[in-house]
């Protein structure tokens, strides 16, 4: 393993697979090690028996001297009192992973005199804290919390070495924003990044490297002049070749060092 560039590949890559049972996340960690990836991002969301096959996903990972991270749809900022419950639940189960962070989306962003919402925000990451987790808050593809100068405000605002950010290059492509400049703003808050190859029409989704249409080579440049450890992280639906993706885009990566 490169501890200093990980590369893990997502569950998201056999999405349908695993949305019709065809797959368990045990089948994903398998296809990881064949593969030569370095871990596995694992989701709540799909991951129906998470409670129950938490530990064994745990003790499978470790003994093939992997990496798990992992990952939820649940926000830092809500209003409403569940999901705040359910974001705790979340660190949990990143910490009985083994995971080292927690990749959430920003949600509604309170307003700056709302002391009280920034305070959950920083609850939150003092939880994550207390656990042995980062919360690597993500830059949304949509709205709120997809934007640049929304992350950087979060991250500004709440001031904890418990809340990084994990850098989604696709993202930041479909809002309209320069790649490169996003990760020299964040330097070093950034604990991870979703890697994928965006193409020219925004309107298809993103691809494995090297199959799109973003300077990727631009924005490894960035990367690179990073001193802290960034996890990888291939994020992008894997089709009707999911491994075929992968192998493509470890091979883009092993070609430019």
């Amino acid at each position: 393993m490169n501890d200093y560039r990980p590369v893990l590949i997502s569950v998201m890559q056999f999405e349908e697979e695993l949305n019709r049972g065809a797959m368990t996340v045990f089948d994903v960690i398998d296809a990881a090690q064949r593969l030569g990836a370095d871990g596995v991002e694992l989701r709540r969301e799909l991951w129906p028996n998470w409670r129950d096959e938490l530990p064994a996903a745990r003790a499978q990972i470790a003994a093939r001297g992997m990496l798990a991270t992992y990952a939820t749809f649940v926000t830092l900022f809500s209003d409403d009192n569940q999901d705040q419950t359910t974001l705790r639940a979340d660190i949990d189960a990143a910490a009985a992973l083994g995971s080292p962070q927690l990749r959430v989306f920003q949600g509604p962003m309170p307003a700056p005199a709302d002391e009280a919402g920034w305070a959950a925000g920083r609850a939150a990451a003092d939880y994550a804290a207390q656990q042995g987790v980062v919360i690597a808050l993500e830059n949304y593809a949509r709205t709120p919390g997809g934007t640049l100068a929304e992350i950087a405000r979060v991250l500004d605002r709440v001031q904890h070495p418990a809340l990084t950010t994990n850098i989604d290059i696709g993202n930041y492509v479909l809002h309209g924003e320069d790649v490169p400049a996003a990760i020299r703003t964040l330097e070093g808050r950034a604990t991870s990044a979703h890697l994928k190859d965006q193409p020219a029409d925004l309107s298809q989704p993103p691809t494995y490297l090297g199959g799109g249409g973003q300077d990727l080579a631009a924005v490894f440049v960035e990367f690179d002049r990073l001193p802290q450890r960034i996890i990888y992280c291939f994020e992008f639906r894997g089709g009707q070749d999911a491994e075929e993706r992968i192998r493509r885009s470890l091979a883009w990566l092993q070609a430019r060092q």
